[in-house]
Formats: C-alpha cells, structure tokens, sequence
C-alpha cells in the first residue's frame, strides 16, 4: 500500500515532468488534456494492464488497457510509468488511472487521489498515448475536478465492487456524464441497469464491457 508520503512524491514529481513539457493546468491544480489524445471509437475488449498478455488477446491494436483492479496491482505501475510506455503503445490505448476514490473520504484525500490519476494519465496522454477518461470520482463536490477534461470525448467508468444503483431516482451517477459531456462511454464490469437506462434514456453513447475474470469464464465454457 502506497503511503501519504509516497503519493505526495509521486504527485510533486508527477508535476514536475510535465510542467517540463509545458503542460497546462486548470486552476485547482489539475492538468487540462486536449481533445486530440482520446482514442475515436470503442475497443473490441478491455483488459487490465497486468492481464495484456493473455491469450484472449488476440489483436492488441484492437484491445485498450485499463487499471480496474486493487489498488496493490496499480501502485507498481506509478515508478514504471516511463519505462512501460512502450508497452502501452502496442495498444490501442489505455483507460485513465485508477486508484481508489470513494465519497466516505475526507474531500482533500479524494481531491489528492483524483489529482495523482489524473497526472498518471496525463503523463501517457503527453508522451502521445492515446487514452479514455477514467470517470473515478469521489463525493458530488469531487465533480470540480474534471474541469480540466474537454466535452465530447470517449470516457469510461469501472463497476467492479460497486454496489448496484438502488433507485431510479438517484441521478448521482448522470451528474458526473453531464459535468462531462463524453462522446461515448465505455462501462467495464457487472451490469447497472438502473444507470444503463438512465444513459439510454438520455441519449448516452454506451457499451458494456466483461471484466476479465467474467470474460476467462465465459470463454472457458463456450471456447
């Protein structure tokens, strides 16, 4: 587990690397990508980084590389990042980072756990990684965080150990997509059908992607 002082490095070098590259900032400290580093369209699957050589794999160009699992398998990640760049550009792109944000925590924590995914992110975004907005946020007043994100590009949110929506009036999940406005939006992991056709009934761009494990499975069965 990465301590309080470890993040605090990692963000402070994070920051320091791409205010090298002339990176932009918004005005709450976080970085602005631009349109043109998001992938276009949907992948034909999603896996997580450490997953990538699979054989379910059958076309990386095809395959976008995501981190929705425990925050133990993402944290290596963080010093390897520029090493591991030319992995990343055998695919056809990658999910935003994704260490975990959850509304219980105290709003400066979910602001400092934002920020380093987000500078994760925008260290392949720069170095020309293409890439997805990963849609992890905290509480409603986290949403403050995503201005640095243009509208009308591809985002994406992970369903993995997240409870399932329990009425189909709460409307917490829409206001994060309409502080976003993205062109489409890929769903990884468990079904949410109250979230599902609250997006359908707003004219929402989606797909459904298996987890791996669901997706080993299936193939086991079916292959």
């Amino acid at each position: 587990m990465c301590s309080l002082f470890d993040l605090l490095t990692t963000v402070e070098e994070f920051y320091m690397y791409l205010t090298n590259k002339n990176v932009p900032f918004t005005d709450q400290g976080f970085p602005i990508f631009e349109r043109c580093m998001f992938v276009r369209n949907y992948p034909q699957m999603v896996v997580p980084f450490d997953q990538r050589n699979s054989k379910l794999v059958t076309c990386r160009k095809k395959t976008m590389l995501c981190f929705y699992c425990s925050d133990k398998r993402i944290y290596p990640r963080i010093d390897r990042i520029l090493r591991d760049l030319p992995v990343y550009r055998q695919y056809y792109g990658v999910v935003g980072f994704d260490l975990t944000v959850t509304a219980d925590m105290d709003s400066e924590w979910q602001d400092l756990l934002m920020l380093a995914n987000q500078l994760f992110t925008a260290v392949l975004a720069y170095n020309e990684i293409p890439i997805a907005f990963n849609l992890r946020t905290g509480s409603e007043l986290s949403l403050k965080n995503l201005s640095g994100v243009p509208t009308r590009v591809i985002c994406a949110s992970g369903f993995l150990g997240c409870e399932k929506s329990k009425s189909p009036f709460d409307f917490s999940y829409l206001k994060k997509i309409f502080a976003v406005q993205p062109s489409k939006l890929m769903l990884y992991g468990k079904h949410d059908y109250t979230i599902e056709k609250q997006l359908s009934l707003c004219g929402i761009d989606f797909r459904v992607y298996d987890d791996f494990h669901r997706l080993s499975k299936e193939v086991s069965v079916y292959g």
